[in-house]
């Protein structure tokens, strides 16, 4: 059971970069928070989508997408994730996440996450005002009494969804090695800082051919999963669009690899060849 909630951990974190985040200072950092002129690198009619694999298993798909709002003044991105195979035979995973956001600067106005794992069960509704810098925050776990709460920033801040696609708004190439990036989160009630180290750029063999993608390393906490400070390595693609394009890491209890599957919908073209 405890190989199954650290593997779940991993991937929920390869879903959004963000478990087992601990603060990090380094001499040269970048807050990746959009200009007005700036356009995203995605848009309405995206669709990402993920296979992760433990070991040698098939352990979950997760596929990410991008809409307008039903009022078309926002952007919708929803993020599902669920076990597969004979991983899902003694842990089952169904979680969902999704951020309402402003698609000029990207932050966003309402957050929903709904998991399931295992037995464990947690909703959070997080309503954003940007204007006086707080969050209302509703959460519950199982069948326990939703909570209500206000909760103070201490500037601009996104939530877990609408963080990780800032981190694809950033210019790799503009980064010398060992910067770091940070992205301001408000996460299970509390702000902190999404981070990830720039370690320079590297050819990817996937699909069959070779893809040009910068190499970061989420800042993760070394100790009970990780026993390095770079045991998780993502790929982002160098192109327009910044996609995740392949991701993995070696834990405690063995690796977990997670790797993009179909693309579809992408603000720039981009011939995949996809399967």
């Amino acid at each position: 059971m405890a190989q199954s909630l650290y593997c779940t951990k991993v991937m929920r974190l390869f879903l959004l970069f963000l478990s087992g985040l601990t603060p990090f200072i380094c001499s040269a950092q970048m807050e990746a928070i959009p200009g007005n002129n700036a356009p995203m690198a995605f848009a309405p009619g995206e669709s990402l989508s993920y296979r992760f694999h433990y070991g040698l298993l098939d352990a979950a798909e997760a596929t990410i997408t991008v809409s307008d709002s039903k009022n078309h003044r926002d952007w919708i991105i929803d993020a599902q994730g669920k076990s597969t195979g004979a991983f899902s035979w003694f842990f089952k995973v169904d979680d969902h996440y999704q951020s309402q956001i402003d698609p000029t600067t990207g932050l966003p106005s309402h957050f929903l996450r709904d998991i399931h794992e295992g037995g464990y069960k947690l909703h959070q509704d997080y309503s954003f005002s940007h204007v006086d810098s707080s969050v209302t925050a509703i959460a519950f776990k199982g069948k326990n009494k939703p909570k209500q709460s206000l909760h103070k920033l201490p500037g601009l801040a996104y939530d877990m969804v609408s963080g990780i696609y800032a981190l694809r708004h950033i210019s790799f190439d503009e980064l010398t090695i060992g910067d770091t990036v940070a992205v301001p989160i408000f996460m299970d009630e509390e702000c902190i800082d999404l981070q990830a180290v720039y370690a320079g750029n590297e050819d990817v063999k996937w699909n069959g051919k070779k893809w040009d993608c910068a190499l970061i390393h989420p800042v993760i906490q070394t100790g009970r999963i990780w026993r390095n400070p770079d045991d998780l390595a993502v790929y982002i693609t160098n192109d327009a669009n910044r996609i995740p394009l392949l991701a993995s890491t070696r834990i405690l209890f063995g690796s977990i690899k997670m790797e993009l599957t179909n693309a579809t919908g992408l603000r720039s073209p981009l011939d995949f060849g996809l399967n």
